[in-house]
């Protein structure tokens, strides 16, 4: 349903397509007039979020002032015409359209139910000869079909399988497929669709000028590699679809840091609406909403506390992590879970929704992939290693509680050398020091601008681990601060995303974007530098 088309004059959204927007527009707009006021804003983002935008608030009362401000910026923000005070469904529409079209791409009704939407990349443990992608289709193939895709100047085809669940009345259906023997550092184009039992027909098949992959080139000196980090995005409300197009934006344009691979530290979709509901639609909307990305590179996810819905069903059938296509023996529970080894980065995902406590199946994961990693120190070939998880385990943002996490997971990251641990859930942007234990520690290699954290550590735990929290991505931002720590350096509440700079095994660079860069004095950048 989601076909991928040259950019034309005239824009169709299929019927499907607009159902979602439909679903998710009544969701805000409670009286179905067709205008989504500031009022039921606050009503659909009071239910929506488990954390109460604004404890002032009764959906039976007048707006705070400075609520209904806020939210007139934002109807302001999706329609654009300051004289009109509410929204309508075709200023959803068009957002879309922008997101699209900044690739020349639109959505289209063309092929309808048998067209590939939702396209998403994924790493497998192998990241140089392998590649796993999946999509989505409104209909379900007849028995006779089975979903391919076919790739490279060869027209290679591969099979792959077909599933679905059944959580509130969803009916569509995921396929996926695992690419192998591919070539490292190699760029695929590539189109997908479906084969007929003689495995030699294929009455579909579907192909954009932009879907391609690429795998990870074999290390050699010189490499370096790119990534898109940040959690809590949602789709429309408030700003998650504009945190997106400012990163479609950002890898059009700046082709020569294009990132490799985006890492999202969970809060997702934001599917569910703070009790025991999920609207599936919201799902599709937002994988739609990531597709112009993750359609290229590989999209890479950590759970979050919305995902929970249904025992996290909708977040296990619709990505495919390494620990669910090829699970290691200690990576026992699907995606919650797994450790991803880049060139230059050793990458631990953990889930703080799942116990992590001693005995616990995901601890003796964590253990056993540090203990691993300890002897990369011993012989001085080690990547970075970088933690990553939706709660923070340091923040000064009132709302969060990290202290089970620091009882129980600091002293691992402490004793095995974690370089950065990047988390989520709190709607705003803080780093901190290197720290230990709440005590800012390595001050003689941390300079005073905090811009370098430059060491020469020769075991582990003579390094310190600095911590970021970037649920910035497009959620809801009502932060409220404890007075500033001495081990937090920067913070701020704005919307906007992360890039990760890894130029060799030493020298590591990461730096915020920011949809509007005036509300704070200066972005973020800083660089460590291991001197071993």
């Amino acid at each position: 349903m989601f076909s991928l088309r040259i950019l034309s004059v005239l824009f169709v959204v299929s019927a499907s397509f607009a159902n979602d927007l439909e679903i998710y527009f009544d969701l805000i707009d409670l009286n179905h007039d067709g205008k989504a006021t500031s009022q039921e804003l606050a009503i659909f983002l009071d239910r929506f979020y488990e954390e109460k935008f604004d404890p002032d608030f009764s959906p039976t009362s007048p707006l705070p002032s400075a609520t209904k401000a806020m939210l007139e910026k934002l109807i302001q923000n999706y329609n654009r015409n300051a004289t009109r005070t509410y929204l309508v469904i075709n200023d959803l529409k068009r957002v879309y359209y922008e997101l699209y079209s900044l690739q020349n791409q639109v959505p289209s009704s063309e092929y309808q139910g048998l067209d590939p939407e939702q396209i998403h990349l994924s790493y497998t443990h192998n990241v140089h000869n392998q590649m796993f992608i999946s999509f989505v289709t409104r209909d379900r193939p007849t028995p006779n079909l089975r979903p391919i895709i076919k790739y490279g100047s060869e027209g290679y085809i591969v099979f792959g399988n077909t599933t679905t669940y059944n959580v509130g009345g969803w009916h569509h259906w995921i396929h996926y497929i695992l690419i192998d023997n591919l070539q490292p550092g190699t760029k695929y184009n590539y189109a997908l669709g479906f084969i007929e039992s003689d495995n030699k027909t294929t009455p579909y098949i579907f192909s954009s000028p932009v879907w391609t992959f690429k795998t990870m080139p074999i290390q050699t000196n010189g490499q370096r590699e790119f990534v898109y980090i940040y959690g809590d995005m949602g789709t429309f409300m408030p700003m998650g679809i504009e945190v997106m197009k400012a990163i479609v934006s950002d890898f059009i344009s700046n082709t020569d840091e294009q990132p490799d691979y985006v890492v999202h530290v969970g809060d997702i979709a934001y599917g569910g609406t703070g009790g025991k509901i999920e609207i599936q639609a919201v799902w599709d909307l937002f994988m739609n909403q990531i597709a112009p990305i993750a359609s290229q590179i590989p999209y890479m996810t950590a759970t979050g506390n919305h995902e929970k819905y249904f025992n996290y069903t909708s977040y296990k059938t619709r990505f495919f992590m390494p620990s669910k296509v090829d699970p290691t023996p200690f990576e026992v529970d699907e995606n919650f879970y797994f450790a991803l080894e880049t060139n230059l980065v050793q990458w631990i995902f953990l889930s703080t929704e799942h116990d992590y406590t001693e005995g616990a199946s995901q601890r003796i994961f964590l253990e056993n992939a540090l203990e691993q990693y300890q002897q990369k120190w011993q012989f001085k070939q080690r990547p970075w290693l970088i933690v990553v998880g939706h709660r923070p385990m340091y923040t000064s943002d009132i709302g969060a509680n990290a202290g089970d996490l620091q009882v129980d997971l600091e002293p691992l990251l402490v004793k095995y050398g974690v370089d950065l641990a990047i988390w989520g859930h709190m709607h705003c942007y803080e780093r901190t020091t290197p720290v230990k234990f709440n005590n800012v520690t390595d001050r003689e290699h941390f300079s005073a601008d905090g811009k370098l954290y430059k060491h020469n550590a020769t075991a582990a735990n003579l390094t310190s681990p600095i911590h970021l929290t970037i649920g910035m991505a497009g959620a809801l931002i009502n932060e409220t601060w404890f007075p500033q720590p001495e081990w937090s350096h920067i913070r701020y509440a704005t919307f906007g995303f992360g890039k990760l700079y890894i130029y060799n095994e030493t020298h590591l660079e990461f730096k915020t974007i920011l949809l509007d860069p005036t509300v704070v004095d200066e972005e973020d950048r800083f660089m460590i530098v291991r001197e071993f």
